[in-house]
């Protein structure tokens, strides 16, 4: 391995330890309920537990709306440790509340905290990363959220509810420590004119000579500078087709990220075996769904440079969509299947199926895509725009499988979701291209119909 490969390893890995801060509080709220409910000195409602779930989002949607803007005016470092911050203030209303309107406060400031990393840190990556690890180093991020999740799970289960925000939070000080010792994105240095800056990044993120290096940043200036011709307002900037397919496909894939019903799985998890006549336990079911989805997202990092994004994209969302296909006919056949029956291990194994699938490409794919679709002029709304769809669907998608389940029944939700995951792979195969291998430059050029490199794309 060269040392420009292990630099850009290294520093994707402490720039996307944001993305474990968000597993963090993202896994937070299921041990809290009960660690409230068993008493912190103030009586809690079951509205404001059911509160919790709901403000995190809208404020991750309000987090993520400036993010963008905000990280190409100080930058990605600096808006990296803003955003931790207000996440630490979060966390010490969380830990100090002697009321319920402190506790909505702390999940509101972390809302917003993680929505603007999930805007910035993709974003960063992508700008670091050489075409032919970019996609790996993407898929981090995905596996810090879901090693956080765990890790909240396992925390609150053993200590009490002070020590657990506590020992959660210290991820959010080591994170903000680490970030000072990573390079600026060269792209924002170059943007702004800082050439000297960018050529110091550069000289920490590659291993070639003067010459290559020049070269790479004559490349990502000459794109900045056509760019900021042809800046303007949102409405001109989207008068460009590679923005407008851009903009496009980057809400697209987080549209259906969320239509493809993950949440509310993980969410409903116990209910839904118990609805369905599983005797697995909570436990058990949380543990086995987070080994799962650890595993499969690895697998994820290993191939998505190799396989390419829009395979396992459309093979997650088909998968999916049999998945919940079946679990739909499941229900409406579970009353012939005997309870010692081997097909009354079904569920559990489709579920496993959906949750490996999920895992495997519209779990961490998207954000991969988010950081490499958009260009300079259209990333700052791109990426926040793309974000904050992603937390409203999350909102949205939480409360709707509420109202579906008391209206339709588990069936007509699990059919839903089958719909959508099928819509997600006709998305897929009609407006994102293959973008392994290539550069952001090369990228855009494909967006604007004027790819005729040797190393197109391997499209489906």
């Amino acid at each position: 391995m060269s040392k420009g490969v292990r630099n850009q390893i290294i520093f994707s890995l402490i720039a996307t330890l944001g993305a474990m801060v968000m597993g963090t509080i993202l896994g937070w709220t299921s041990p809290a309920n009960t660690l409230l409910q068993n008493g912190v000195g103030f009586p809690i409602s079951v509205d404001d537990l059911k509160s919790f779930s709901s403000i995190f989002g809208i404020g991750a949607a309000c987090g993520a709306l400036p993010a963008g803007k905000l990280s190409a005016t100080i930058g990605r470092r600096y808006s990296m440790v803003l955003f931790e911050i207000i996440i630490i203030i979060g966390w010490i209303f969380l830990t100090m509340a002697n009321a319920s309107w402190m506790l909505l406060a702390g999940r509101v400031l972390q809302g917003v905290g993680v929505g603007a990393l999930c805007t910035v840190i993709p974003t960063y990556v992508a700008e670091i990363s050489q075409p032919h690890i970019r996609g790996t180093l993407g898929t981090i991020f995905q596996v810090y959220v879901v090693i956080g999740i765990l890790y909240s799970y396992i925390i609150g289960s053993v200590v009490e509810y002070h020590t657990f925000n506590v020992l959660c939070g210290i991820w959010t000080i080591i994170h903000v420590l680490l970030t000072f010792f990573v390079p600026e994105s060269p792209y924002f240095f170059m943007y702004k004119n800082k050439d000297k800056n960018a050529n110091t990044s550069m000289m920490k993120l590659r291993d070639g000579n003067d010459a290559d290096i020049a070269g790479e940043l004559t490349v990502i200036k000459t794109e900045i500078e056509l760019q900021k011709a042809n800046q303007d307002t949102f409405t001109k900037v989207m008068s460009n087709k590679a923005n407008r397919k851009s903009l496009l496909i980057g809400i697209g894939c987080m549209f259906f990220q969320q239509t493809s019903g993950i949440n509310a799985i993980i969410f409903y998890m116990a209910y839904i075996f118990n609805e369905i006549g599983s005797s697995i336990t909570t436990n058990t079911s949380v543990i086995a769904v987070g080994i799962v989805q650890l595993v499969m997202t690895f697998v994820a990092m290993m191939i998505v440079d190799k396989a390419g994004r829009r395979v396992l994209l459309i093979v997650s969302a088909i998968v999916m969509s049999i998945s919940f296909f079946c679990l739909g006919l499941y229900l409406e056949y579970r009353k012939s299947v005997h309870k010692d029956s081997i097909l009354s291990w079904l569920p559990l194994i489709l579920i496993a199926l959906y949750i490996s699938a999920f895992s495997l490409g519209f779990g961490p794919i998207p954000w991969v895509v988010m950081g490499e679709i958009f260009s300079n002029e259209v990333k700052p709304y791109g990426t926040s725009l793309a974000t904050a769809t992603n937390w409203i669907l999350v909102f949205a998608v939480t409360f709707l499988t509420f109202v579906t389940t008391n209206s339709l029944g588990f069936l007509g939700l699990f059919w839903m979701f089958s719909l959508f995951c099928a819509l997600g792979a006709l998305f897929v195969w009609y407006t994102v291209p293959e973008t392994k291998n290539k550069s952001l430059t090369e990228i855009q050029l494909k967006l604007a119909g004027n790819d005729n490199s040797p190393s197109s794309t391997t499209d489906v």
